[in-house]
């Protein structure tokens, strides 16, 4: 069992060489718009390689080295947003596992000019690993090519930052080993409700690399449980399901190119569910899953890979 393990551990390291990913393409109302257009240019744009030092500035939104200069997209609160996966290959080939975050410009600060500094970003989504007692350890995420997430419709109105994050852990079991896919996204929040987003962290200082979900062996022994770095998920209401996880599907439709000083207004309605069943965005199946195999209408239960499927 050993032997077999050390095997994994190293053909994951000849992986590692070539198996990087960038986030360059913001979705919004299913569409997808020019790559880097609305999504800060990252350090790896070219060369796909992952941020590493969790103690560095660059675990906010990766930019260091560019300008870093976008439009801002404007949404709906409630409204489904997502990221592109673009490399090679374009999915997310390693295993792990993702948070993304929104943190809102100050008041009277154009969110394009605001570096994200302060403890100011929460989470409002996650897709974290399963377990099942030491037996076997997977991760959901693996292999999307994109991923899209509601934005909560208790969020305030205003300009924010979202920042995605895919913590790939096939080589961390070592301090450092992690690899952090990152990027952060422009989006002026519109028809916003009242809610008090939370808990507040801080990038860097959130993370030291040795929290158990960022510091961890996957291969041997294979983990009892995992805990996801960051906080938890708000609106707290949310966190209680598992999270909604995108369709892999390669098709897109690429909106035109505007001026850094365009903004676009895209907002997607759903039609009002109706039946029993499990409700959208909601697990509906998957290895191990003893839940409901159907969703309310007008939802569709759509395997996206074997370990889950998602009313969408």
């Amino acid at each position: 069992m050993k032997s077999l393990s050390v095997l994994v551990a190293v053909a994951a390291l000849v992986a590692k060489v070539s198996a990087h990913y960038t986030w360059p393409q913001l979705i919004v109302g299913g569409t997808n718009t020019s790559s880097w257009q609305y999504v800060r240019e990252t350090n790896n744009w070219q060369d796909l390689n992952p941020m590493t030092d969790v103690s560095s500035v660059d675990v906010r939104c990766y930019t260091s080295e560019e300008s870093g200069t976008a439009s801002t997209m404007s949404v709906a609160a409630g409204s489904t947003v997502g990221f592109t996966v673009d490399g090679n290959p374009s999915n997310l080939y390693h295993p792990g596992v993702l948070n993304v975050y929104m943190a809102q410009a100050p008041a009277g600060t154009d969110v394009a000019s605001w570096d994200g500094s302060g403890t100011v970003w929460f989470k409002i989504y996650q897709i974290s690993a399963v377990t099942d007692g030491g037996t076997s350890i997977t991760f959901p995420a693996t292999g999307l090519t994109q991923v899209t997430f509601p934005i909560p419709s208790e969020t305030p109105s205003g300009q924010y930052l979202i920042r995605i994050e895919h913590i790939a852990l096939h080589v961390a079991s070592s301090f450092g080993g992690a690899q952090f896919y990152i990027a952060c996204a422009q989006v002026e929040v519109t028809n916003g409700g009242t809610g008090t987003p939370g808990p507040l962290v801080e990038f860097p200082g959130e993370y030291t690399g040795n929290e158990p979900g960022i510091l961890i062996d996957i291969y041997y022994p294979i983990p009892t449980s995992y805990t996801q770095p960051g906080p938890p998920v708000w609106p707290a209401s949310g966190a209680s399901s598992p999270p909604p996880v995108s369709t892999t599907s390669n098709a897109h439709t690429t909106a035109p190119t505007t001026s850094t000083a365009t903004k676009v207004t895209s907002t997607s309605t759903a039609s009002a569910p109706s039946g029993t069943g499990a409700a959208q965005y909601a697990q509906c199946g998957g290895q191990g899953f003893a839940g409901p195999s159907t969703c309310v209408s007008p939802y569709t239960c759509t395997v996206v890979n074997q370990y889950y499927s998602q009313c969408l």
